[in-house]
C-alpha cells in the first residue's frame, strides 16, 4: 500500500515533463554566460529549484482541476489504462484511478507554489539580481497558477496555449535576467522553443476534445475545431523551425547543425497532420511522440550549440 502510494506520488508529479522546464531554464542561463562571460552558480541553483517548484505546482493542481475531463476521456492516446508517456494525453490517471486523495494532491501543488516565494526573495535580496526579479517571479506564478486554476482557468477558456507560450518566454527571459540583466537576446534565440510549446499543447488537445467538451473545458481545439487546430499546428511548427535562423546568425557555428535533430522530429510530427490524419489514432500518436521529442531536444541542442561555440570558437 505504501509503495503504491509512493509510486503514485512520483507519477502525478510528471518528472519526465520537468525536463521541459529545466532545460529551458538551463538554456536561458547558458545564453547569459555566452553573452557576458559571467555565471553565478548560487543564482542558477536557487532559480532552478524555483522553476522545479513552480512546475510541480502547476502539474499537481492541473491534475486536480482536470479530474472531470480525465475521468471521461476514453479517447485519450495511450488508452484508459496506461499512465503518462511521451505520446499519451489526458493526464497521469493517478487521480482517476483513485490512487491518491484529490484534495491532498491539490494542497501539495499549492504548497509548491508557496515554496517559490522564499527562493524569489533569496535570489533578489540575497544575490542582488536586480529589481525585476520578484516581478518576473510573480509573472511566472501568474502563468503557471492561472493556467488551470480559478479565477483565470486559462486552459478552460481557450487561452491555455497562449499562457504556455508566454510562460516559457518569461522562463527563458528570467533565467537570463537573474544572471546578466534584461535583454531581448534570449527571447530571439529561444523562439523555436517558445513557439513549439503551444503547438504541441494544441496537438495533444485534439484527441481529448470530446472529454474536455463534456467536462465544460473549452480548449482552443474545441473553439476552432479539430481541422483548423491541425492546420494551426502545422503552421506553428513551420514558423518554429524557421526561427532557428537567429541562432545560426548569432553563432555562425558549425555546431548549429545539431539543431537539425529537433527540427527533423518537429517536421516529422507535422507531416501526418498536414496530410489530414489528425483524427486517426496511429498517426496522431506518432505525431505527439515525435513532437515531444523535438520539443525536448530544442533547448538541449541550442544549449550545446552555444557552449561548444564559446569553448571551441567553431
Amino acid at each position: 500500500m505504501i509503495n503504491d502510494q509512493l509510486r503514485a506520488w512520483i507519477e502525478v508529479q510528471k518528472f519526465p515533463r520537468h525536463s521541459n522546464d529545466v532545460f529551458s531554464f538551463v538554456l536561458g542561463s547558458v545564453l547569459a554566460w555566452y553573452a557576458t562571460g559571467a555565471f553565478h552558480w548560487g543564482v542558477f541553483i536557487a532559480g532552478l529549484m524555483a522553476v522545479f517548484f513552480m512546475a510541480n505546482g502547476i502539474y499537481l493542481t492541473n491534475e486536480y482541476q482536470d479530474y472531470e475531463s480525465d475521468s471521461r476521456n476514453s479517447e485519450r492516446i495511450g488508452g484508459v489504462n496506461s499512465g503518462m508517456g511521451m505520446d499519451t494525453t489526458g493526464g497521469t490517471r493517478v487521480l482517476v484511478n483513485g490512487r491518491l486523495n484529490r484534495r491532498h494532491v491539490y494542497l501539495a501543488g499549492m504548497a509548491f507554489f508557496v515554496l517559490c516565494i522564499p527562493l524569489g526573495l533569496l535570489i533578489q535580496f540575497g544575490f542582488h539580481t536586480g529589481p525585476w526579479t520578484i516581478p518576473l517571479g510573480i509573472v511566472g506564478l501568474f502563468f503557471t497558477y492561472g493556467y488551470s486554476n480559478p479565477p483565470i482557468k486559462a486552459s478552460y477558456r481557450g487561452m491555455g496555449e497562449l499562457f504556455m507560450m508566454l510562460g516559457y518566454a518569461a522562463l527563458v527571459f528570467t533565467a537570463y535576467y537573474i544572471q546578466s540583466g534584461p535583454s531581448w537576446f534570449p527571447l530571439v534565440v529561444c523562439l523555436p522553443r517558445i513557439l513549439s510549446v503551444p503547438a504541441l499543447k494544441l496537438l495533444r488537445n485534439i484527441p481529448d476534445a470530446a472529454a474536455d467538451s463534456l467536462a465544460g473545458k473549452r480548449t482552443l481545439v474545441i473553439m476552432i475545431g479539430k481541422a483548423r487546430a491541425g492546420r494551426l499546428y502545422v503552421g506553428l511548427i513551420a514558423v518554429s523551425v524557421a526561427t532557428f535562423i537567429p541562432a545560426i546568425v548569432v553563432t555562425g557555428s558549425i555546431f548549429i547543425l545539431l539543431n537539425i535533430i529537433p527540427a527533423y522530429f518537429l517536421i516529422s510530427s507535422a507531416i501526418p497532420i498536414a496530410r489530414g490524419l489528425w483524427n486517426e489514432t496511429g498517426p496522431l500518436s506518432k505525431s505527439c511522440r515525435d513532437g515531444f521529442k523535438g520539443l525536448l531536444l530544442i533547448p538541449i541542442t541550442l544549449t550545446l550549440t552555444f557552449i561548444l561555440n564559446a569553448v571551441t570558437g567553431l
